[in-house]
């Protein structure tokens, strides 16, 4: 199975998605993270190899698109771009910021994913809304789940490759990180989770999961 996860920057997706993208990995699909943001200044370069180094602990590629955000507007080139992603790939499901997510960089892609998304059978899922920050008063309602508990530990390396945004925000980060992980593996019943939001299923992902 090829799957690919699409973000707007460095570190939105590990935090979210990290533990499903290894469990995809060490059961030997083709994964492909997808970061759309150059988040622009000195640090521009450093949160690029961050995530070059965290798709490399999760066993993952990685594709950079270069948008500048002080531009980053919901626009057909960025559909464009996208989509022409999405095509070379061919994935069987892509995962992807939530529309309501209050960072308005994430809103944009996922917009974008959704129009890309729009005359093709692919399945569209969303992740959570980033931490820090992301509250709103559109609930976010998950509906899929998946057991990380044989990840955890790789996720949580994951985020920590971020360093500038672990010094940004500190300990108190991956500790939400590693802390939402444990309370979603308790409402499954299992020791880790990650949860994500249904948008679009066209065949079974629990099915192919395991294959």
């Amino acid at each position: 199975m090829r799957v690919m996860f699409i973000g707007a920057h460095p570190d939105d997706i590990e935090p979210q998605a990290g533990g499903t993208i290894a469990r995809l990995v060490n059961d030997g699909h083709n994964v492909l993270i997808v970061t759309v943001v150059n988040t622009g200044g000195e640090i521009s370069n450093t949160r690029k190899n961050e995530s070059i180094n965290a798709a490399k602990i999760l066993g993952a590629n990685i594709k950079h698109l270069g948008f500048d955000q002080k531009d980053f507007i919901f626009e057909r080139k960025i559909i464009q771009s996208i989509d022409s992603v999405v095509t070379d790939f061919n994935p069987d499901q892509i995962f992807t910021c939530w529309e309501y997510d209050t960072h308005q960089d994430h809103q944009v892609v996922s917009k974008s994913v959704l129009a890309a998304c729009r005359k093709n059978n692919i399945n569209l899922l969303y992740y959570e809304p980033i931490i820090p920050g992301g509250l709103t008063d559109h609930g976010f309602e998950s509906n899929y789940y998946v057991d990380i508990t044989d990840t955890i530990n790789q996720k949580i390396a994951s985020v920590k490759a971020h360093e500038s945004q672990v010094l940004k925000y500190g300990d108190a980060w991956v500790d939400a990180v590693y802390g939402r992980a444990k309370m979603w593996g308790f409402q499954i019943n299992t020791a880790y989770a990650e949860a994500f939001k249904a948008v679009k299923l066209f065949h079974s992902i629990i099915e192919r999961m395991s294959k």
